[in-house]
């Protein structure tokens, strides 16, 4: 287990003021991906260019951004994102004076695995409506890895669980979470981060008086992985009337 408030010393949060130097930050290095979070500054660094050994996914936390191959290009919004592919190099350029970026890059000798989602949006949030639920929307899914963007309303809270083979990445996207793991509590504020490991007791809520969201990145896919935790009863005692 890692969290982002643990390991400031490694990983320093990025600076997000105007002027300031773009930086690049490891959050995580597991051996089958590494994510990286991006601070880019228009004024001092107007294009990037991205070519990884193995596919790789850009998603948008703030900000615009226009992103292109050698024949194609999308632009790109606020929680919208692409695979690029790694035999190609990409141009990205900003499109708002400041830019953060959440870069999951794909490690070791994996074959591609998104051909046919390369440089095409992955990402539109769409809230559902329903104001006293857990909102969880699809970005991206492929064989070993799965993007969710997550919205909990006020006060809301998901069943304690756990996954069975699934590690999940979460990073705060808005407002203020917390994290129950293993019996113990970690508040995770805007661009912190936990990985919380298969067969690991977990259950995330909002304690504000506002919405929260975050980005939740599952390797594998969590489909039919979700154990729920229920709280066992404890018997009643009968007592004998004199």
């Amino acid at each position: 287990m890692s969290l982002s408030s643990q390991s400031d010393a490694l990983y320093p949060r990025p600076s997000h003021a105007l002027g300031e130097e773009s930086q690049r930050r490891i959050l995580c290095d597991e051996s089958h991906f590494r994510i990286y979070h991006e601070s880019l500054i228009q004024n001092e660094q107007h294009s990037r260019f991205y070519h990884f050994p193995n596919d790789a996914f850009i998603f948008v936390l703030a900000g615009h951004a226009y992103l292109a191959d050698s024949e194609n290009g999308l632009a790109l919004a606020q929680y919208q994102g692409c695979w690029i592919s790694p035999t190609q190099v990409h141009k990205l350029v900003l499109l708002s004076p400041t830019l953060e970026l959440l870069v999951i890059a794909y490690q070791g000798n994996l074959a591609p695995c998104a051909e046919e989602h390369y440089l095409v949006n992955q990402a539109n949030y769409r809230p559902n409506g329903m104001l006293n639920s857990i909102d969880r929307q699809t970005i991206s899914r492929i064989n070993s890895l799965s993007i969710e963007l997550e919205s909990y309303p006020s006060q809301q809270a998901e069943h304690l669980h756990y996954h069975r083979h699934s590690d999940q990445f979460i990073i705060a996207l808005k407002g203020q979470l917390n994290l129950q793991l293993e019996k113990q509590d970690y508040p995770i504020e805007e661009y912190d981060w936990v990985l919380v490991k298969a067969k690991q007791r977990h259950q995330l809520n909002n304690p504000s008086q506002h919405k929260s969201m975050c980005l939740s990145i599952y390797s594998p896919p969590p489909a039919k992985d979700r154990v729920l935790v229920l709280k066992r009863q404890e018997p009643q005692v009968k007592t004998s009337k004199d």
